[in-house]
């Protein structure tokens, strides 16, 4: 009969012990702004517990480690859904949480628009720009002749051409919302002599 008490104690006693020791780690996580357009910026907040020594995240399901913080943020430029993992190190062991499809990028709605008149000209041409952007727009930026340089950030600018050629415009914007762009390919042309 004392034998199996003492038994029953020792049991009880190593059982304790071993529910004393750090726990293995066991990874959570959340994101603010985990829905919106590109490009999307995501808070991301570790929720983990246990004992931890590290964090590994991946933002887009890759394969590839992206940041070792413990909540980092991340600026998603592409459209798609995104399956983002989390893995958490400890002395104890390591723990893995993986959310498919938890960050949702979509396209900016279409906002960015104008006209020009005249889009045909004879020799040197002045071109009166006008804005027809929808939405809270804040600020503009043109590229008047597809040279990627922005040539003016006016709403309603006016630009002269003064080489022959047909010419591409583009128009970005950007709104509360998002930012948004468009070019209307081949839309001024210049011919003639210039003075």
């Amino acid at each position: 009969m004392k034998t199996g008490t003492f038994l029953a104690l020792a049991l009880l006693i190593v059982g304790t012990l071993a529910g004393c020791g750090t726990p293995a780690p066991q990874a959570r996580f959340s994101a603010t702004h985990a829905t919106g357009y590109a490009p999307l910026e995501v808070q991301f907040t570790d929720s983990s517990t246990g004992n931890i020594d590290a964090w590994q995240w991946d933002f887009d399901n890759n394969g590839i480690m992206d940041s070792t913080e413990q909540n980092p943020q991340y600026i998603y430029d592409a459209v798609g859904n995104y399956t983002v993992s989390l893995m958490v190190i400890g002395p104890d062991g390591n723990s893995t949480e993986t959310k498919a499809e938890f960050v949702r990028v979509a396209p900016c709605p279409r906002f960015a628009d104008f006209i020009a008149k005249p889009t045909v000209g004879v020799g040197t041409t002045t071109v009166q720009f006008t804005d027809l952007s929808t939405g809270n727009v804040t600020s503009w930026a043109w590229d008047f002749d597809s040279d990627g340089i922005v040539d003016s950030t006016e709403q309603n600018p006016a630009y002269t051409y003064t080489r022959n050629g047909v010419y591409s415009v583009t128009l970005m914007i950007t709104t509360a919302i998002c930012d948004d762009a468009i070019t209307k390919w081949d839309y001024i042309t210049i011919s003639g002599c210039h003075t």
